[in-house]
């Protein structure tokens, strides 16, 4: 994959990142006017004309040169960001579709690829992309303005400039071989210490524990002097390079000084010509700096799978409001059975039953009959022993399971919740939401009070697995999240367990109008859930039947 394909991946960022490397330009620009400024006040100053007018300049460019770098950086920066974001989503995609192919994927190769390759394109990104765009422009206009102030200068940067280019080429190829090499043996490293950790014990049962220390040791000790190997060759690169234009720096400045004793040239052409100088083999200068980075980015792109189609692009328009969905779903249960491994007998068996599109209903029966079971087959979790499931009169097998599952949205009885703040937990369904469209599922999981008491209101972080909420709290937030998912099936596992009866009466009616026109299964135990169903069905000793309402 080549840098102009990763870019076009995320359009936000590869938009971002031209604006970026032009606001670099332009403030190289700005600095290269501010140098030829920097020289007319210096030679001013000796010819006794006002400084005032240079100075001014000076201040100009100065202005311009900070503005353009600092607008450059948040530019490349934001960037970076979004376009890591969406490779990371690609991966774990491009994965799970392997996963559901059947395709074997080597675990420590992928979590290699997916954290500290991801992670370096940053550098490549941010730093290595700009000044390689940089040192193909600057170059070309610090040498017509020198060319403009002294032709003769331009014979001795006509040699060093390429020079430089030949230098860093060839360095460069052996760094990109050896970072290509310390990519692969991350990724193997990774995957040996994983199997490593899995095969502890049977490793201690056959006594090999002791000699699979030593084997560590010696593949560690391998990878850092590779590591050693690239850092090396990275710094010998910038040394090559620095030395070389220092020395067309003092060639120039050797022959426009004989040149200004013989009086061929003023006093101030040659003090411009002698500053501009070496702002000509600057972006060089960075491009090798920046060089190490570069070619460790190039070998994670190598490494990247074509997922051009699996890069997510928001469809939808942030501003609309929670909206039903068009067509819910008709579920058929035709004669399906299912047994857990190991247990002596079924957990359903040979149950029957149909929701139609946008009806409601609700499954009672003692704890442990397999009401959950049935979530679980619908979600496609696991798969009947026997009999079949349809969805619209289309096995539920046949479905793509990652577009079925777009398709539901869920509140489970003890909902999980990620140790971060309580925005990130609610907008973990739909990452394209807005805030007002966050206001609105808050209120009607009946959160917003509880939330806008807490010290940051919404950016409040809940600690690890929500524990500084209470179960109900907890679980308002998990239905708040389901809302924003606003699919055309819902399904809730005992959604209202840990409320008090006086709050779950007023959920329950908060939520009626979002179930309405949607296919709804609830699974529960209180009465007060009655209320939302159409049809009320029992489960017990593995049998389902209707009750009568």
């Amino acid at each position: 994959m080549s840098p102009r394909e990763l870019l076009s991946q995320v359009p936000s960022a590869q938009r971002l990142h031209r604006l970026g490397v032009l606001a670099g330009a332009l403030g190289s620009i700005a600095l290269v006017a501010w140098t030829l400024s920097l020289a007319r006040s210096i030679s001013g100053l000796f010819e006794h004309r006002s400084p005032t007018p240079a100075l001014l300049g000076l201040a100009g460019f100065l202005a311009l040169r900070v503005g353009f770098r600092f607008a450059s950086a948040r530019l490349l920066a934001t960037s970076s960001s979004r376009l890591r974001v969406g490779v990371r989503s690609a991966l774990t995609a491009f994965w799970g579709a392997k996963q559901t192919s059947s395709t074997s994927a080597s675990t420590g190769v992928d979590s290699t690829l997916l954290g500290p390759g991801v992670d370096s394109l940053d550098d490549y990104i941010t730093n290595y992309l700009p000044a390689r765009s940089l040192a193909t422009v600057i170059p070309l206009v610090v040498f017509l303005t020198i060319g403009v102030l002294d032709p003769w200068t331009l014979l001795i940067l006509l040699f060093a400039g390429p020079m430089l280019i030949l230098l860093l080429a060839v360095i460069g190829s052996r760094t990109r071989t050896l970072a290509d090499q310390r990519f692969r043996e991350l990724g193997w490293l990774r995957s040996f210490y994983l199997d490593m950790v899995r095969g502890i014990p049977t490793l201690k049962v056959f006594g090999r524990a002791t000699e699979s220390v030593v084997t560590i040791e010696e593949i560690s000790d391998r990878f850092g002097r590779t590591t050693m190997s690239v850092l090396r060759t990275a710094f010998q690169t910038s040394l090559v390079i620095e030395w070389a234009a220092t020395a067309a720096t003092a060639l120039v400045a050797v022959q426009v000084s004989f040149r200004m004793i013989d009086g061929t040239i003023s006093f101030a052409t040659a003090l411009a010509v002698l500053m501009l100088t070496p702002e000509f083999f600057a972006p060089l200068r960075n491009l090798a700096v920046d060089y190490h980075a570069g070619q460790a980015g190039n070998a994670v792109l190598a490494q990247l799978p074509d997922f051009a189609e699996l890069i997510s692009r928001p469809s939808s328009d942030p501003q609309r409001r929670l909206t039903r969905p068009s067509r819910p779903p008709t579920l058929r249960f035709e004669e399906v059975s299912f047994a857990y491994p190991g247990a002596d007998h079924l957990t359903l068996d040979h149950v029957s039953f149909s929701v139609t599109a946008g009806e409601t209903v609700v499954l009672l029966g003692p704890s442990g009959v397999g009401k959950t079971t049935v979530l679980d087959l619908l979600h496609g979790r696991i798969q009947p022993s026997a009999g079949k499931i349809t969805i619209d009169n289309t096995p539920l097998t046949d479905l793509d399971p990652e577009v079925w599952l777009r398709d539901i949205t869920s509140v489970p009885q003890n909902p999980f919740m990620f140790s971060s703040s309580i925005q990130e937990n609610v907008a973990l369904s739909n990452r394209d939401i807005s805030a007002e469209q966050l206001r609105a599922a808050l209120n009607l999981a009946l959160a917003s009070e509880f939330v806008a008491e807490l010290p940051l209101g919404i950016d409040s972080p809940i600690g690890e697995e929500g524990t500084t909420l209470s179960g109900g709290q907890r679980q308002r937030l998990a239905i708040a999240r389901a809302l924003l998912r606003d699919a055309p099936l819902v399904l809730l596992d005992e959604f209202t367990a840990h409320l008090d009866p006086e709050t779950e009466l007023e959920l329950i009616s908060s939520l009626h109008p979002f179930l309405q026109d949607r296919t709804v299964v609830i699974v529960a135990h209180r009465e007060a859930t009655l209320t939302l169903a159409d049809r009320v069905f029992r489960l017990e000793n593995g049998r389902i039947e209707a009750v009568p309402r």
